[in-house]
């Protein structure tokens, strides 16, 4: 191994490389380890002298590599019998977990895990620790039911504790009891393993997961006042799947690097409106001396929420609990509803006035007074991928905010698509007559009308048409996109409000993940503890997954190889799923087994588990990487 200083215009940096033959015997070389610059050399190994340690540093780590060379060349030779018997016992264990374990660990869950179980001394009879991993490894690599976790999945899993379903929902009872504690802690221990968090831009939105009960709590009428009182969550609402069962709702937070922050669960039937201020106002507690700037969309940009994000250090209700920073918003501001009076609908779609940017000799120009007219049939192809913008101002409900709009040929068309394919179905109804039916399972089946005309006499003839009038007006608003924010020009520039806003994407698919490769939905809880706690080990599925995201793009970044988000989460979660290991010898020795890929490679490297790269992993060298991945920060004591 040798030393590589790689000169920078602000520093050097060390890097500790090792050279090998590839597959076709040629001479190759690879970082080993980052050492980092001058400074932080110093500071790390409290040394002085930078190059003479670092030549040092090369010499020991290439000594302890030729040292366990030797010992990883152990040969084992394992003999099988046809007419011997097969164990009873499955043969192939899920290793992909390790990497789970490794991200679980230095988020501090298991410090977590300790905390309450040093809060409640009289609870016995099984470890939290134990089930909390047990559940998370579960919904991560083999999603299913409590009770299939018990009898069938944890047996998948290297490590068997031997859990019981009354250990699992006793677990849940004590997490959600702390679930302020765990959110608390888990941002504390997750801003030391990250290095930071970005709170300086936070996105919010709202999802809904069914029940797969059809009732409603308040529909059973047999149950006490009490029971009642801890079944309040499963209602009917308007369901995202469009589901006739009974719903609960999440409103969800997420930092500037798309990592979950916190979460809360509201019965089914709640505005949507009404659940980000009191998340909020308890999240924002955890921040000091941080600007931030609360992302939502239409549905969540009430007049209330952006009031809430229109504080200074001076008239924030919050700084009695230790936050100082202003706070802003950014939202997607209606341009087709009630909320935008004639005037500003006017200004908004009128096509003169616009700006934007294009690349000229080399340079950024901005263009401005355009008129969208000027774009002929011609030209669209010279300006489909262009995005034009104007803003203004304006004063109301005693709130200045600036109003960005945007246009683009592409979400023109985009728009116009959606909208004939609507059209089209439309006419399909009107020709078969289905307009006229309500599917038996919506409750305006039991609903009967009766068609009169204006002297009081039944109609009997109904006439079904395309509304043209509605279709030509919806097309007068076919790409245009309207933001508000109360971050003005000397603030914040329209390019990087257009930017932080395009990032709420990534909160939808935190809902996808959720829904999809974790199967969060439907849920079978019928208390409020239980359904919140469910919830409660969603989330941290979700951030441990975020942060295994984290870790290979910080991986790639630092070996100077690919661009952040190369791998999509459910390439990442195959990969793990995959990666198992073959008990052999009597289970003296282990087999890893898995497809071979670029994104396996980077895991095994980026998690520190080249051994799972060998023909077959020995038995003490599969304690050592177990005893290596459980490594915890430091315990955090609030003072």
């Amino acid at each position: 191994m040798y030393i590589n200083a790689v000169k920078s215009v602000n520093a050097v940096n060390y890097y500790l490389y090792e050279s090998y033959r590839n597959e076709k015997g040629q001479n190759r070389s690879r970082i080993v380890e980052k050492l980092g610059n001058v400074d932080e050399i110093k500071s790390r190994f409290n040394v002085t002298d930078v190059d003479a340690w670092c030549k040092e540093y090369a010499k020991q780590r290439t000594a302890e590599a030729k040292k366990a060379s030797l010992k990883n060349n152990r040969k084992l030779t394992v003999v099988f019998e046809e007419g011997k018997d097969k164990s009873p016992d499955s043969a192939i264990f899920n290793a992909g977990y390790f990497i789970l374990d490794s991200v679980y660990h230095s988020f501090g869950l298991s410090n977590i895990c300790e905390e309450i179980r040093l809060k409640h001394p009289h609870v016995k009879g099984f470890n939290l620790n134990d089930v909390l991993r047990a559940m998370l490894f579960g919904r991560i690599v083999f999603p299913s039911s409590k009770l299939r976790l018990v009898s069938n999945v944890q047996g998948k899993f290297l490590e068997n504790n031997e859990l019981q379903v009354q250990h699992v929902y006793r677990a849940m009872d004590l997490l959600e009891k702390h679930i302020d504690l765990i959110q608390k802690r888990l941002f504390q221990y997750t801003t030391v393993a990250l290095k930071e968090r970005n709170v300086s831009r936070l996105y919010y939105d709202c999802t809904n997961f069914y029940s797969e009960k059809e009732l409603e709590d308040c529909d059973v009428s047999d149950k006490s006042e009490e029971w009642h009182s801890e079944h309040t969550l499963r209602k009917y609402g308007a369901s995202k799947e469009h589901r006739p069962n009974p719903i609960v709702q999440m409103g969800l937070f997420m930092d500037g690097d798309g990592m979950p922050l916190g979460f809360c669960i509201n019965p089914g039937n709640t505005s949507e409106q009404l659940t980000m201020e009191p998340l909020e106002n308890e999240l924002v507690k955890y921040f000091n001396n941080t600007d931030i700037v609360v992302c939502t969309d239409a549905g969540l940009g009430s007049l209330n929420n952006r009031i809430l994000n229109n504080v200074t250090e001076e008239n924030d209700p919050l700084a009695d609990f230790g936050f100082k920073g202003k706070r802003h918003f950014i939202c997607v501001q209606s341009i087709r509803g009630k909320n935008l009076n004639a005037t500003l609908k006017a200004w908004a779609i009128d096509k003169k006035g616009w700006s934007y940017k294009l690349k000229r000799d080399n340079k950024v120009v901005t263009i401005d007074n355009f008129d969208l007219n000027d774009i002929t049939d011609d030209k669209r192809d010279e300006f489909y991928n262009v995005v034009f913008y104007k803003e203004r101002t304006i004063a109301e409900n005693n709130l200045d905010q600036r109003l960005i709009m945007t246009f683009s040929l592409k979400y023109q068309d985009y728009q116009r698509a959606l909208r004939n394919r609507k059209v089209k179905r439309a006419e399909k109804m009107i020709d078969s007559g289905s307009y006229k039916y309500t599917p038996d399972t919506s409750p305006r089946a039991y609903v009967s009308q009766d068609h009169m005309t204006d002297k009081g006499d039944k109609a009997t003839n109904t006439k079904a048409s395309i509304n043209k009038n509605k279709i030509e007006n919806d097309a007068l608003y076919d790409g245009f996109y309207c933001t508000a924010t109360n971050l003005f020009k000397e603030q914040c520039s329209v390019h990087q409000i257009i930017a932080i806003a395009q990032r709420r994407w990534e909160i939808e698919e935190c809902f996808r993940i959720m829904k999809t490769d974790l199967k969060s939905r439907p849920f079978y809880h019928n208390k409020d503890s239980r359904i919140v706690a469910h919830f409660q080990t969603c989330f941290m599925a979700l951030l441990l997954i975020r942060g295994i995201e984290r870790k290979i793009a910080r991986y790639n970044i630092d070996n100077l190889k690919y661009p952040e988000g190369k791998y999509t989460v459910p390439e990442i979660l195959d990969a793990i799923r995959e990666l198992s290991l073959i008990c052999i010898a009597e289970g003296q020795a282990f087999a890893p087994d898995y497809n071979n890929s670029e994104l396996m490679s980077e895991l095994l490297e980026c998690f520190d588990l080249k051994e799972l790269g060998k023909q077959i992993v020995m038995k003490d060298t599969l304690k050592k990487i177990l005893k290596k991945i459980k490594t915890s920060p430091e315990m955090i004591v609030d003072d």
